[in-house]
């Protein structure tokens, strides 16, 4: 693959470039503590309805988190479509919208885990708890769809990234690779955790995700920083 011309930013957006690195590092950052929550606390996924509503709590707090990082993406987008738009305007303006996309899923997905939390107490004062759980399942159910949907748009909004950065001269090409395949990954692990394949491989996208976010993140405030406004 032809790798294009230098790169040519527009030191106008120097903030945006250097403020966009650090919430994309900042959001690598956050996949590194869900990975370590999830052993640390023995949460399991996909979540089980009992389990959640006898103790909603540390889902509740550490899907919070990950909430937030999923909403530091698309400032990191924005710094990535105006650091790399001289290359492919078409498919860096496709991977920010589609990545916009993909942060209001994961505000719908992690609403819904939020309600779990109020009917907690109903649940453990209720004579007849199956009703609760139902309800439960139906709400655990949408998360899945909805969170399902938000990591598949974020696995192509990253592929397009990938793409245009093989064809970049401002990121290392393996850096690229990464990218792409992250979101090849990640594009298959909630379909693996639902069919019982070992965590380990399914988190194989999201380490693949922490360190393309943590080095792209590093590098883009670095270069926000040193760019000159004339």
């Amino acid at each position: 693959m032809t790798r294009k011309k230098e790169l040519n930013v527009d030191p106008s957006w120097k903030g945006l470039i250097k403020w966009g690195g650090f919430s994309l590092f900042f959001a690598g950052i956050i996949i590194v503590f869900f990975i370590i929550g999830l052993g640390v606390f023995n949460v399991k996924l996909p979540l089980e309805p009992v389990q959640t509503l006898e103790n909603p709590n540390i889902p509740t707090i550490l899907f919070l988190v990950t909430l937030f990082g999923e909403f530091l993406l698309f400032p990191g987008f924005l710094a990535l479509y105006f650091t790399l738009r001289n290359y492919d305007k078409v498919n860096m303006l496709m991977a920010t919208v589609i990545n916009a996309l993909s942060v209001i899923m994961f505000f719908v997905s992690r609403g819904l885990i939020f309600t779990m939390s109020k009917i907690d107490n109903s649940f453990k004062e209720a004579v007849d708890s199956n009703k609760y759980v139902q309800v439960a399942e139906v709400v655990l159910k949408l998360q899945d769809v909805y969170s399902t949907i938000a990591l598949i748009l974020l696995s192509t909004a990253s592929i397009f990234i990938g793409i245009v950065i093989l064809r970049s001269k401002f990121f290392n090409i393996i850096i690229g690779y990464i990218i792409i395949f992250s979101g090849i990954f990640s594009i298959i692990t909630p379909f693996a955790v639902n069919l019982g394949i070992p965590l380990v491989i399914s988190l194989i996208g999201l380490v693949l995700m922490l360190i393309w976010q943590i080095t792209v993140g590093i590098k883009l405030f670095i270069l926000g920083n040193n760019l000159k406004i004339r």
